[in-house]
């Protein structure tokens, strides 16, 4: 990081030694805007929603889940976000972006608000948290209904669902509203019919996010499990998850950026360059390899350095990370310096 270490805000906690876990931060307490990472609570939201209804029937939560057709609406204006379809009979996946009268799963929703990081997805599964803790056990009604009760709730009335929904379940699953916080839609349109409030999160209580989720503490372990299941990268690796240190790793994975730029002599602005804003941030989870588990590892990464390909710079974050935990453990490429278990830091780095 060098000079620019107050452009990163960074917490690292190893738990490869489950008998000695390590933990380590950088401006731990820095509060900025998540971006897509407060996707996460909107998934939060959805799981404590399904538990409070159903908080006995496993099965009725996967049906909700599996059995419930979103039509997307108004509330997905407007994205550039692609995302994975495939139909039965069909060779090869498409990736159009999610069109006013597209139908899909809940599941898949949620699937595409995560592993694509969509917005216009993010906006529905929202929507539909909302319609679950209104409705209850009446939930899924059907779209006139939905409908009629969106049009005929005051804004105010609309605020205040939007934060039993998103807000609540945070500080119900014992973390810091303070410190984490999603409060509005990702999408203009979303906001324009459902007021929202700021979103902000710190390293630390990204960092207590994720070992809840490994713990099985977020909501449950049902739903601990098929939150982590939802962040685990597939498809193309990016950003911090890219990194080819981690080609035989199991990633559990979100990112989200934000970027914004002003004219400046001989600099021209793309994605992940911004010169007035270049926000990335980053959380993951590393199992590796992912058949042997040698390191189990969370990361939190929060930067704002200016004028820089971010993607690059996170991935080559990860890349330290990871070689300075091998090295420690001689696990990886440095395996042939010792024959010690993988297991035990070599001595005089206790």
């Amino acid at each position: 990081m060098g000079a620019e270490a107050d452009r990163y805000a960074v917490a690292v906690l190893d738990l490869s030694n489950l008998e000695l876990p390590r933990y380590a931060e950088h401006r731990g307490t820095a509060r900025a805007n998540p971006g897509s990472v407060g996707k996460i609570l909107i998934a939060l939201g959805l799981f404590q929603a399904l538990a409070d209804v159903y908080p006995d029937n496993i099965d009725e939560r996967l049906e909700i889940l599996r059995n419930t057709v979103i039509t997307a609406d108004e509330f997905i204006q407007s994205d550039h976000h692609v995302v994975p379809v495939w139909q039965p009979g069909n060779k090869r996946v498409r990736y159009p972006k999610i069109q006013i009268g597209d139908q899909a799963s809940l599941y898949t929703y949620l699937d595409w608000m995560l592993s694509a990081s969509s917005n216009a997805a993010a906006s529905m599964v929202l929507k539909h948290v909302m319609l679950l803790v209104h409705f209850g056990p009446a939930y899924p009604v059907s779209e006139t209904e939905a409908q009629q009760f969106l049009k005929e709730s005051s804004r105010k009335e609309l605020a205040a669902l939007l934060e039993r929904a998103l807000q609540e379940p945070v500080a119900r699953n014992g973390l810091d509203l303070e410190q984490l916080r999603q409060g509005s839609f990702f999408t203009w349109k979303g906001k324009r019919l459902v007021p929202g409030t700021t979103s902000y999160a710190t390293p630390q209580e990204l960092m207590r996010c994720l070992i809840k989720l490994e713990q099985g503490q977020l909501v449950d372990e049902f739903s601990s499990r098929e939150i982590k299941r939802l962040l685990y990268m597939t498809q193309r690796r990016i950003r911090y998850a890219s990194a080819p240190a981690l080609a035989d790793s199991a990633v559990y994975f979100k990112s989200g950026s934000l970027y914004k730029c002003k004219p400046e002599p001989e600099f021209k602005c793309k994605k992940y360059h911004g010169n007035v804003t270049n926000m990335l941030n980053s959380v993951a989870i590393i199992e590796a390899p992912a058949s042997q588990r040698q390191l189990f590892y969370m990361v939190v990464v929060m930067s704002n350095v200016l004028r820089k390909n971010s993607a690059v710079v996170h991935q080559t974050l990860a890349m330290r990370i990871h070689r300075m935990l091998e090295k420690y453990y001689r696990v990886g490429k440095f395996s042939s310096d010792s024959s010690q278990s993988g297991k035990q830091p070599h001595q005089g780095q206790q």
